[in-house]
């Protein structure tokens, strides 16, 4: 009785040893399979991760090479500015230029926002209107791209403005035509107020001088016209009165003095 209590004793111990060692199996292999998942999503981040940096050291690469043709361009320009030579000068900014284009086009991205940008900094430059202060009120492509439409109908504002301030000057140098030079200058005043318009408010420089400075001396210069022209008629009237005889300024006093006796005599006999 005893032995066969051992033996049951003996199958229940070696069928719970049997049955943690199933469960213990299925954890390593839930563990095994969960440790391949992640051997092979690690294998495949390490791949995207490589053909990542292959592609950067091709950047690298690029820009680096921009860096160097940039670096021998400039180095050209120094050089050629302490000898004056005018070949290597010319050979030495097309290098520079090149350069140049080639650093912006890795700057783009294809972006438009980038692209009308860079379209409206050309125009900019052309008007002599400072990038830094433009830029801060536009925000979005659409808004640079109605600024560059904008900026084409100051171009022919300026165009005008420029023309007209010419003409002014000329007409300034013409004592019959104050009254024409005076209009002249209120319409180039609505020109730059036009202009001010469509550049959002930039400043118009001829010679790098403003344009408001440049009205108001020639301005005064109309005033200074008119002030010598009247100086002028009182001289010549001077001169006229000055030119007439003695004996005529006398004659002309008797007649006056006779004239006004018989004035009293007249009005005695009323």
């Amino acid at each position: 009785m005893i032995h066969s209590n051992d033996a049951i004793k003996s199958i229940s111990e070696l069928t719970l040893v049997n049955d943690n060692s199933d469960e213990i199996i299925s954890q390593l292999l839930r563990k095994l399979d969960k440790g391949t998942e992640t051997v092979i999503n690690l294998k495949t981040l390490l791949a995207q991760k490589t053909a990542e940096l292959s592609g950067l050291v091709q950047q690298l690469d690029l820009i680096n090479q921009v860096l160097m043709d940039m670096e021998y361009g400039t180095g050209q320009i120094e050089s050629v500015l302490k000898n004056l030579r005018l070949d290597k000068a010319i050979y030495a900014e097309a290098t520079l230029e090149s350069a140049i284009q080639s650093a912006s086009g890795l700057c783009v991205e294809n972006n438009p926002k980038i692209a009308w940008m860079n379209k409206l900094n050309t125009k900019l430059k052309q008007l002599g209107i400072d990038p830094s202060c433009y830029f801060r009120t536009l925000d979005d492509a659409t808004t640079l791209q109605k600024a560059t439409v904008e900026l084409e109908i100051a171009k022919t504002i300026s165009l005008c403005i420029k023309a007209d301030y010419k003409r002014r000057n000329v007409l300034l140098k013409n004592k019959n035509a104050q009254e024409q030079t005076k209009q002249l200058g209120d319409k180039i005043r609505e020109e730059l107020n036009l202009w001010k318009m469509y550049t959002r408010d930039a400043p118009f420089f001829i010679q790098h001088k403003l344009l408001n400075d440049l009205l108001e001396a020639q301005d005064q210069q109309l005033v200074n016209m008119k002030s010598n022209n009247q100086v002028l008629y009182t001289k010549h009237t001077s001169s006229s009165m000055a030119k007439i005889r003695p004996g005529s300024v006398l004659k002309l006093r008797k007649l006056l003095t006779v004239n006004r006796s018989n004035q009293s005599w007249f009005t005695k006999l009323m």
